[in-house]
Order: C-alpha cells, then sequence, then structure tokens
C-alpha cells in the first residue's frame, strides 16, 4: 500500500480529498508550511490553508505557531485512535436512536446489491448470522476474503461445507471438497461466481469478477435455499464419483432428511428412463359410408 492508498482510506473516513492529500504529504515531509504542503500535494494556495485548518479542527495535524505558521500530521497511531473512538461512539449513538424508534423495516424476500466490494459485504453478513450450516460454492480469491469471517463461523460450530473446481486455500476454514486445479487455468474457462446457502435458508448468488458492475441476490425464500443446495451438492457428487468417494454421510449433513425420503422413493421406482422416448403415432381412422 502506498501514498494513493492511504489518501482513499482519509476519505473512505470522511475527509474530503485536500484534506487527506494535505495529511498525507505533511506525514511524509514533516513539519511545513500551507505554500510547501501545497506544492507537494498539489493543492491550490486558495484551498491548502482551509484544508489544513480542519485536519488541525479534526485532531488530524498540528499547528506551530511562527511566521511563517507551520503544520505537522498528527502520528499515525494517534489519528487511528482517534477515528476508532468517534466510530465506537457514533456507532453507539446510532443503535441508541434506532432503539428509540422502536420499529423494523419489512425486509424483503430477495433484494439485489451491485459492486464487488457489496457483494463480499453481503457474503460476511450472511456468514456473521449463520447459526448451523454454510455450503458454499466459489473461488480461491473470494474464499480467501472470507477466511475470517468463515473462521468464526466454524468457532461458532458452525458446520461449513466448501465447494471449487480450484485448489481452495488450507487457511479457509471448513470441510474442503475441490478438484485441484489452478485458479488461472480455470478462468480460461469460467468467469467468477459465488454462491452460498446459510442455514439452508438464505441464499446469495452472484458475481464476483472484482469489478464495479459485479452483482448478487439475495434471498430468502426457501425454496431457492432448497435449490441452490441441491445444485451444490451435485457438484459435490460428481467430484465424488470421479475420486471415487463416499458423500453419504456428508450429503446427509447438507440436505438433511432429504436424502433420506429421497432414497426410499428411488427405491419403489417401477422402471428408470434414461434418453429419448418415441411417442407411437396414432393410425388414422378410415372414412366410411
Amino acid at each position: 500500500m502506498g501514498e494513493a492508498d492511504l489518501i482513499q482510506a482519509l476519505t473512505d473516513h470522511g475527509f474530503s480529498l485536500n484534506e487527506s492529500r494535505a495529511y498525507t504529504a505533511l506525514l511524509q515531509s514533516g513539519p511545513s508550511t500551507g505554500y510547501e504542503v501545497g506544492q507537494k500535494a498539489q493543492i491550490p494556495r486558495s484551498a491548502v490553508y482551509g484544508a489544513l485548518r480542519r485536519l488541525v479542527s479534526a485532531g488530524a495535524a498540528r499547528s506551530i505557531a511562527g511566521h511563517p505558521e507551520r503544520f505537522v500530521a498528527a502520528p499515525a497511531k494517534t489519528l487511528l485512535s482517534l477515528l476508532r473512538d468517534r466510530f465506537d461512539a457514533s456507532m453507539v449513538r446510532f443503535e441508541t436512536a434506532v432503539r428509540s424508534l422502536d420499529t423494523d423495516p419489512p425486509v424483503p424476500d430477495a433484494f439485489s446489491v451491485h459492486g464487488y466490494d457489496r457483494v463480499l459485504e453481503e457474503a460476511k453478513a450472511l456468514i456473521d448470522g449463520a447459526t448451523s450450516q454454510i455450503v458454499i460454492s466459489g473461488w480461491p480469491r473470494e474464499l480467501t476474503v472470507l477466511a475470517e469471517p468463515l473462521a468464526e463461523a466454524v468457532r461458532r460450530k458452525v458446520a461449513t461445507y466448501i465447494f471449487s473446481h480450484a485448489e481452495i486455500p488450507e487457511d479457509v476454514p471448513g470441510t474442503h471438497f475441490s478438484y485441484g486445479h489452478r485458479e488461472e487455468d480455470l478462468e480460461a474457462f469460467w468467469k467468477h461466481r459465488f454462491v452460498l446457502v446459510v442455514d439452508d435458508q438464505r441464499t446469495l448468488i452472484g458475481a464476483t469478477e472484482g469489478s464495479d458492475t459485479d452483482n448478487a441476490v439475495i434471498s430468502e425464500t426457501d425454496a431457492i435455499a432448497e435449490i441452490t443446495t441441491s445444485q451444490i451438492a451435485l457438484d459435490l457428487t460428481l467430484l465424488a464419483q470421479r475420486a471415487s468417494c463416499d458423500t453419504s454421510e456428508v450429503m446427509a449433513a447438507i440436505l438433511g432428511d432429504r436424502v433420506g425420503r429421497l432414497d426410499e422413493l428411488f427405491a419403489k421406482a417401477p422402471e428408470a428412463v434414461f434418453g429419448e422416448r418415441v411417442a407411437p403415432t396414432r393410425k388414422k381412422r378410415k372414412k366410411t359410408g
């Protein structure tokens, strides 16, 4: 991470672009005049002093009296602690205000989100809320991003099953099922897609190409969760057939009692059909009279 990353991080936390540039310049240069900050940070002279004074007011910089006046950045650790305390206090105020309204808006059965970061944020939120089971079909890149919330879910004793055609990183917690291909090899054939089912009820299906055009649908419809889980179970079954492995226990865990009921139904099947059947042609009636 470099200068551009620091500027982006500061703007993400509410600082203006000029304030972020000015703080970064001060952090790199030490005590500086407004003119020197403007030159280094490429901030117009008419705007640089306003940006510096706002940094001083926010506790992100200090003013050194003199002629000319000089400015110095607050130490990064000090600013981090300050921002963290303010964020925590803000969250407490928000929580108090929300509770005072004493109302919960209706939650839609399904909604969509846009952008790679938002897709993964929603995936993390679903994982954080899991209580019994997580089933995932995804790529190593996205699984690595979600490794920490997955680890926390495993610590909560949430059964976690992960399928991927690519090799799953060892530091991603959960029970792994993988063909072991290299991610870059698979990218020549398929796009990044991510599927997540939580507690056999909540589902996320989305594109995770790493761009602002990515999107996902989050659903709390039972039928969608059931169909999606069955699709992942089918991928596991095909993998097991190729690897000559028994997945009966895994299927029972993922699909629950649906497996037993399905086996009983199949056992009673009078005849299996595989392939095309041609309907018999009807004989034309002969005209009489």
